[in-house]
């Protein structure tokens, strides 16, 4: 049995459509997930800091009020990836090494860090707010995580309702 001409391009236009949509699909998922995506973070040292501080030292001022955790990494971040959508307790300083990273805010927002960038190769993530953290070339940074103890310590929560920033 042959199959006729408009039959074959109709069915090869039905496999087009579900095809693009399904692309769409995990495109739109993948763009807009809690998960890390091409992030490789390497912890290098954990620590709690069990009593308050309150200094100010050459324009500089450090308080805690409660036992506090500290946590130092090294994040790779090859070209294409992201950190997914997320927040910190605390608050999280972070230094580009090399390459650009790209901070986003839940309001769509952002700006674009790294060496000899106009915004510096340092930024501050700090509140309750979903952000994301991307690199179209790839970049490495050393963080800092400063958080309320907890056991075991929390340093970042996923956030499941992104906001739909392209």
């Amino acid at each position: 049995m042959r199959v006729s001409a408009s039959k074959k391009k109709k069915k090869k236009w039905i496999a087009a459509t579900v095809g693009v949509a399904v692309i769409g699909t995990f495109v739109t998922v993948a763009l807009g997930s809690h998960t890390s995506f091409n992030f490789t973070t390497t912890p290098l040292v954990t620590g709690n800091l069990a009593t308050k501080v309150n200094l100010k030292s050459d324009g500089v001022k450090f308080q805690t009020k409660v036992p506090t955790d500290f946590r130092v990494t090294r994040i790779d971040i090859a070209p294409g990836g992201y950190s997914g959508w997320h927040h910190h307790p605390g608050l999280v300083i972070v230094t580009v090494l090399s390459g650009e990273v790209t901070f986003t805010n839940s309001d769509c927002s952002s700006k674009t860090y790294g060496p000899g960038l106009p915004n510096g190769a340092v930024f501050i993530e700090s509140g309750d707010d979903p952000r994301q953290a991307s690199s179209t070339t790839g970049a490495t940074t050393y963080t800092t995580f400063i958080a309320p103890h907890a056991n075991p310590p929390v340093f970042r929560i996923d956030d499941h309702d992104a906001p739909g920033c392209p």
